[in-house]
């Protein structure tokens, strides 16, 4: 679930980074969880969670606003989403419904609980599967580092290079959740594409499984391809260096490298991959917006 602003392209993954943030397994699914104390009254909190100008400086354009039962859009410049407000508590709590540009959604839930003098603000994330869910995990974290700069009066900082893959990898590595997305590496020789899936599969069968999704999408030549056990999963990992081309057929191969490695976690389970030109899209429109 995609349910963070999209990431910007980073050039490496050489920043030291701490979850401040958890991903639990839930009954129905999966949690992104984040538990933020303030030294502010919760109506302030509540005013900076729900002021639609305020909503502009730490998260993105939302119209008309958060109004109870009703539908909202939000642009955040790199990405949209939209839903509906399905609860709305004053100076208490909100929770909306998530839906993004891949179709992926979620339930969204922020409480502002009053806490030693100040205010709790608590953040919950739901979905019913872990797909983003490290990439997610990552983008929410820099959002509410957002938030608390509002908070304070002031404006966001901009993400350091790298920090956000730093994260992802991160809650990855912590939670053992596998990343879902690629990334692209830009150095003095030219641009690498790198991928890493890992699957509740033996090392040995990840290959197969990938040749067999991959064989009508055009993924080019070159790419260097291994399969390990590693951690108690087979991890599949993909570098592919780039020779000419544009922005576009950059983002063209990584949507269709991401729509391989999707179905072929399918054929390790067991079922029979439906990949869609709609998703191909709109992966498409995803990693164009990272390079």
């Amino acid at each position: 679930m995609a349910d963070s602003a999209t990431p910007s392209s980073d050039s490496g993954n050489d920043v030291s980074a701490v979850p401040q943030g958890r991903i639990e397994k839930v009954t129905d699914g999966w949690a992104v969880a984040f538990d933020k104390q303030f030294d502010y009254p919760t109506a302030h909190i509540w005013d900076v969670l729900t002021n639609p100008r305020k909503v502009e400086q730490w998260l993105g354009s939302v119209t008309p606003g958060w109004e109870l039962g009703k539908e909202y859009t939000l642009d955040m410049g790199n990405g949209t989403a939209s839903g509906t407000v399905l609860q709305l508590t004053p100076r208490s709590s909100l929770q909306i419904s998530w839906d993004d540009e891949l179709g992926e959604e979620s339930v969204l839930e922020w409480q502002v609980l009053e806490s030693d003098g100040g205010a709790l603000l608590t953040f919950r994330s739901r979905t019913d599967t872990a797909d983003f869910l490290a990439e997610g995990s990552a983008g929410w974290e820099g959002i509410h580092d957002a938030f608390a700069a509002v908070a304070a009066g002031g404006a966001p900082d901009p993400e350091p290079p790298g920090q956000w893959r730093s994260l992802r990898d991160a809650y990855s590595r912590d939670f053992r959740i596998s990343p879902t997305m690629g990334v692209l590496e830009e150095t003095p020789e030219g641009r690498t594409i790198y991928f890493e899936r890992w699957y509740d599969a033996p090392a040995d069968d990840l290959g197969a499984a990938l040749e067999s999704s991959s064989g009508n999408l055009r993924m080019g030549e070159g790419a260097e391809i291994t399969a390990v056990d590693e951690d108690g999963f087979g991890k599949l990992r993909i570098t592919q260096r780039l020779e000419g081309g544009t922005s576009q057929d950059a983002a063209a191969l990584m949507a269709a490298w991401h729509l391989a490695l999707d179905s072929a976690a399918v054929r390790l389970e067991g079922g029979t991959p439906h990949p869609n030109s709609h998703r191909l899209r709109a992966l498409e429109a995803l990693y164009r917006s990272m390079v």
